[in-house]
């Protein structure tokens, strides 16, 4: 019996992360993003037990989806592809397709089985009576993804994760030339403080150059994926006419963003020196690391003379030099919610040593000015709350029509929008 057009969150309609949403045309059924929940990474728990109730995604069974359009790199959104039907395509941006295929595996995330297609901002694939096409947004993983769904006469737009404050903000803006959506689903991983304006990458970049202009070899904590705080870090260096230490392993993630552009950052830039930090990951990129001996700087070496470096934080790197220097500066440049984790040894390491930490962070989502922004701009004719705690707000904070939804509630795209009311928590 063929279903009538619907949209799905099968994950993320109450959380942050998980995401996973299908849009069918009852004919044709496609999954955006596959993601496993954010309390997957200290679960330890094997992909297969977080398997949603998806019959036809699966390894072991027969396929019945077209096709997964990923928004980014970031395993809340990708990280059920370990259990993903082979003969079902994964299309994704070459960035966030590098990542899954060559940085993954490092972490023992295989993803060979799978066929990856990549799709370039502006690109329109179709599958049947289904149309998608690709939208570069801002966030805080390279080549990040909106997509735009046409089927059954509606159009539908997943915002996937987003901001409009860090170096690409203007993509996000972009958005406005796709105003009017039937249904737009919109990240809201920021309502939960909706008073809060988030510092541009811009303005912490001027941050940035003061605190390493500060006493002490600065060590600084933040994700080798996340390409906008790594431009600011190397700028904020250079404008100090320091040196940048980092490991093999984030020399080998810079090189996953290499077609990006001529402006990407590389291991081989003036003014970055590489740690062989010994450690399972440099072990694995054992073949390669060869490429990196020429920029080879050692302990020693950094120690003789501490005022010219930036150290890019890593567990190996920074107990060596805890063991031998008082007078280290650490900085955490990454979500602070990890500060409140009884086993980071970042701050374990801090607390050991008596040493303050200065916090130096933006968000990779966007705040609520930016989000009331785009929404007003766009004017879609539904708003879904989608990878949020607090989807209950969305009716209070925008001036449209809200639909709440549940996990697994089926939102059929032949009923028109009920734009008398406000919020409407069933659908069905």
């Amino acid at each position: 019996m063929q279903l009538p057009p619907q949209i799905v969150i099968h994950r993320a309609a109450e959380e942050i992360g998980g995401s996973c949403i299908e849009i069918s045309s009852g004919v044709n059924r496609i999954l955006l993003d596959f993601g496993l929940p954010l309390s997957a990474a200290k679960e330890k728990k094997a992909a297969h037990e977080y398997r949603l109730p998806l019959d036809g995604a699966y390894k072991d069974q027969t396929p019945q989806f077209d096709a997964v359009f990923l928004t980014h790199a970031h395993p809340d959104h990708y990280g059920l592809l370990a259990e993903l039907n082979p003969e079902i395509p994964v299309y994704a941006g070459r960035a966030t397709i590098n990542l899954l295929q060559n940085v993954a595996p490092l972490y023992g995330i295989s993803l060979s089985h799978l066929r990856f297609v990549t799709i370039s901002p502006g690109e329109t694939v179709k599958y049947g009576s289904i149309s998608v096409t690709a939208i570069a947004v801002d966030h805080s993983a390279p080549q990040a993804f909106a997509y735009q769904v046409e089927t059954a006469g509606k159009t539908i737009l997943y915002t996937g994760d987003l901001r409009a404050h860090g170096k690409c903000g203007y993509l996000t803006h972009g958005l406005a030339r796709y105003a009017e959506p039937d249904y737009m689903l919109m990240e809201g991983t920021t309502l939960s403080r909706p008073g809060k304006i988030s510092e541009t990458e811009s303005e912490l970049q001027l941050r940035l150059e003061k605190e390493f202009s500060a006493a002490g070899l600065p060590v600084i904590y933040f994700s080798s994926q996340n390409l906008d705080r790594f431009v600011s870090v190397y700028k904020a260096t250079r404008a100090l006419k320091k040196t940048l230490v980092i490991d093999p392993y984030t020399c080998y993630v810079l090189e996953q963003f290499r077609h990006l552009g001529r402006n990407i950052p590389q291991w081989n830039w003036r003014g970055i020196r590489v740690y062989f930090a010994p450690n399972s990951i440099t072990e694995k990129l054992e073949e390669r690391i060869f490429r990196y001996a020429g920029r080879k700087i050692s302990l020693k070496d950094i120690l003789l003379h501490p005022e010219q470096f930036v150290i890019k934080d890593n567990f190996s790197i920074r107990h060596s030099l805890l063991k031998r220097s008082a007078d280290i500066h650490l900085i955490h440049s990454s979500w602070e919610g990890y500060l409140k984790e009884e086993d980071n040894a970042f701050i374990q390491d801090a607390l050991t040593h008596n040493l303050p930490i200065s916090v130096i962070h933006t968000s990779g989502h966007g705040d609520y000015n930016t989000l009331r922004s785009l929404v007003n701009k766009l004017s879609p004719r539904l708003l879904i709350p989608v990878h949020t705690e607090c989807p209950g707000r969305y009716g209070e904070l925008f001036d449209v029509p809200v639909r709440v939804l549940k996990n697994g509630e089926v939102l059929f795209l032949q009923n028109q929008p009920q734009t008398e009311n406000r919020t409407a928590d069933s659908v069905a």
